[in-house]
């Protein structure tokens, strides 16, 4: 969403362009405002517009654009704007602890963790029998969700493919397995599947027929996988950093690898397979920390108090 000048002056965009963000609670009207800092730029500059709230999901990283420079000014600008948006916000959340830390080391302000949730009931209604009916393959693999992105670090998973060779391993992403071929040439080894843009139903019984969910991500806000792995009661094994550490360091239901050792992933996968009591621990977890009812709990309070300045 862009501002609009007429006039000499700055007007918030049609009414039309902004009801997604729009939350009604006991009759009081604020935007939730995602990542997007456009429509944050909008309500920032007409702070009698609306009541908002600005949820901060991670930041960007110069790392993977080595060589890049049109990118490197990408991530400089786009991690200027979410602590812009952080500030301008009538209030702010973030996703995770290292977020927090983050917006600590680099503003004045120190907003509350409000983790994605999971719904609950999503999973304690599915099971493996779908995703297995439709693939073909046996229960019990080495599980990767994600996006086909640089950062989600899929040539990790494939890698881990080709050092355990005795297990099966899936992929479930988003674009089809020859855009991934160019991407990542190698290597494709046999006992690895591919999946891509599969309804969320066989995603969820997928996280049912899996032993282990591995994430290789470089860099994760907050994991939503890692928890929706739990909830079905599988071990995970997530690098030594950002988000997904912390659900394993709460939960105590899954692994942690070194994230510049591809051997010690290899070794606390096999670990995993071989412990999946560890899974046990995540549905409790879940329960407690991670339901969305719960979590929304939050929001609706804050929701009626920003509703109720007006």
């Amino acid at each position: 969403m862009w501002r609009l000048r007429w006039a000499g002056r700055w007007i918030p965009p049609v009414r039309r362009a902004y009801p997604f963000f729009e939350r009604f609670v006991r009759g009081c009207r604020v935007a939730h405002i995602h990542v997007l800092t456009e429509y944050a730029d909008v309500l920032g500059a007409w702070p009698r517009l609306l009541p908002w709230i600005f949820t901060l999901h991670g930041i960007a990283f110069e790392e993977p654009w080595v060589g890049r420079p049109d990118m490197i000014r990408f991530v400089r600008g786009h991690n200027t704007n979410v602590l812009r948006s952080v500030q301008d916000a009538t209030l702010a959340t973030v996703v995770s602890r290292w977020v927090r830390d983050y917006v600590e080391e680099h503003t004045s302000l120190s907003p509350p963790v409000t983790p994605p949730g999971v719904n609950l009931e999503e999973f304690e209604n599915s099971g493996p029998g779908e995703f297995i009916r439709y693939t073909g393959l046996e229960p019990g693999f080495a599980l990767w969700v994600g996006r086909l992105a640089r950062e989600k670090g899929l040539e990790s998973f494939l890698e881990l493919a080709a050092r355990v060779p005795e297990r099966t391993f899936v992929v479930v992403t988003d674009h089809p397995v020859e855009e991934a071929r160019r991407e990542y040439p190698g290597p494709w080894t046999p006992n690895l599947r591919y999946f891509a843009g599969l309804p969320r139903t066989l995603v969820a019984s997928a996280f049912h027929a899996c032993a282990v969910h591995v994430i290789t991500s470089r860099y994760e806000g907050a994991s939503t996988t890692v928890v929706e792995a739990m909830a079905c009661g599988k071990p995970v094994v997530v690098p030594d950093r950002f988000g997904p550490q912390e659900a394993v360091q709460d939960s105590g239901a899954g692994l942690i690898y070194s994230h510049i050792s591809l051997d010690d992933l290899a070794e606390k996968t096999r670990k995993a397979f071989d412990h999946p009591e560890l899974g046990a621990r995540g549905p409790p977890f879940v329960r407690e920390h991670r339901e969305w009812r719960k979590l929304t709990e939050f929001f609706d309070r804050q929701y009626e108090e920003l509703g109720s300045r007006r």
